[in-house]
């Protein structure tokens, strides 16, 4: 028979519980408020929380819910997709797939989602894989920022008007400098080559000043209708995009000693609004300009090529290059806006820019512009790349 403890064998065992008792209290009473912390921080989270396992909503926050217009009891075991926009229903179920694999993808992006009443509204997601009750599930936080991208489209509006009225007396400058001032100094320039056409006993020194004076006027005259045809090209009007560009670096390339390659398909077959047309114009005179002045190159390739849904600009240089980031701390202290200027009608365009560039490697300039069909009508129903 097994032999029976004694008194102070079962006393030590009575403590022993009497301690594992307690630690099991003090782990309850952690959970507890831990628990309590987590609901604390989901329930009053500013930002909507949400996981969602096998494509269905396991857990909502009480913003979250709110934010799309429904009950968190109504949002449990319902399909994620149902709250995102048909546009980007695709792209992210394909995000979640990539990020459950462990693949890298974006874990930050802007996203367009549905309310229950079928409004449309703008958020910033951040997501993340995670286990949840020892599955596999997709975390998320979001944020409603809908008015801050009706604000964003607000000062594009007003910019783009901006940037309409602006070319508009660009225009009006161009012709009365092109029609009046050029016009005038072209008379003048005249008056001064026939001036003593009828008086053959004027000194001769008279004369050579007179034709002095014409030299400057000629010089003056040239002056001024460059300088209206940088403020509107009068071309792009009548023979188009591509026809305006070739004729540009034409003259750019002859003007400042830079061979320029200029490659453009596609964009013939297109029918472009002036809006985009002019500032896709603007892009690749600035870009030549930049060049110009900063890169110290010998030749340029300019690409301008119709693929749908983009139009794609790329322009690169054989220059001195630089070092990008120093390059636009610099710009900003320096107070220069070339390349800034460039961003800014890329983004008016709702467009892409990425610069490469190192010191001694020359720089290359790589635009992609959206286009739509209703924007830009095809010319024929085919194109051939």
């Amino acid at each position: 028979m097994p032999k029976k403890p004694t008194y102070e064998e079962l006393e030590q065992r009575v403590k022993k519980l009497e301690k594992e008792a307690i630690g099991c209290k003090q782990v309850e009473k952690a959970l507890r408020r831990s628990e309590e912390k987590y609901k604390a921080l989901t329930i009053n989270s500013l930002t909507g929380i949400f996981i969602h396992q096998d494509g269905r909503f396991v857990f909502v926050n009480y913003r979250f819910a709110t934010m799309h217009g429904y009950t968190v009891e109504e949002l449990l075991g319902k399909e994620y997709k149902v709250l995102l926009h048909p546009d980007y229903r695709e792209v992210i179920a394909e995000r979640v797939s990539k990020r459950l694999k462990g693949e890298s993808v974006p874990y930050q992006y802007e996203v367009q989602r549905l309310k229950k009443d079928g409004e449309t509204i703008w958020c910033e997601m951040i997501a993340a894989a995670i286990e949840y009750r020892g599955k596999p599930a997709i975390m998320g936080n979001i944020m409603n920022i809908t008015k801050r991208k009706q604000a964003e489209e607000h000062v594009r509006t007003l910019t783009q008007q901006l940037m309409k009225a602006q070319e508009s007396e660009r225009q009006r400058i161009a012709r009365y400098l092109h029609d009046n001032v050029a016009q005038d100094l072209s008379l003048l320039r005249i008056g001064c080559e026939t001036l003593f056409d009828n008086y053959p006993s004027i000194d001769i020194g008279i004369k050579q000043k007179a034709s002095e004076l014409s030299k400057i006027l000629k010089r003056s005259i040239s002056a001024v209708r460059d300088f209206a045809y940088d403020l509107h090209p009068p071309g792009l009007d009548q023979l188009g995009l591509v026809r305006t560009v070739y004729q540009y670096c034409e003259e750019f390339a002859e003007k400042n000693q830079i061979n320029i390659d200029f490659f453009a398909a596609g964009i013939d077959d297109l029918t472009i609004p002036f809006d985009m047309e002019i500032n896709l114009y603007r892009l690749i005179q600035e870009a030549l300009w930049n060049i110009k002045k900063h890169a110290d190159a010998a030749s340029v390739t300019l690409k301008i090529v119709a693929s749908f849904p983009y139009i794609i600009l790329r322009i690169d240089d054989n220059g001195k290059g630089f070092d990008i980031d120093n390059r636009m701390v610099s710009a900003i202290k320096e107070k220069r806006i070339g390349l800034r200027s460039m961003e800014e009608r890329v983004g008016l365009l709702n467009g892409k820019m990425k610069i490469q560039s190192r010191p001694t490697e020359g720089t290359k300039i790589f635009i992609e512009v959206p286009y739509e069909e209703k924007n830009c009508a095809r010319k024929e129903e085919h194109i051939d790349y």
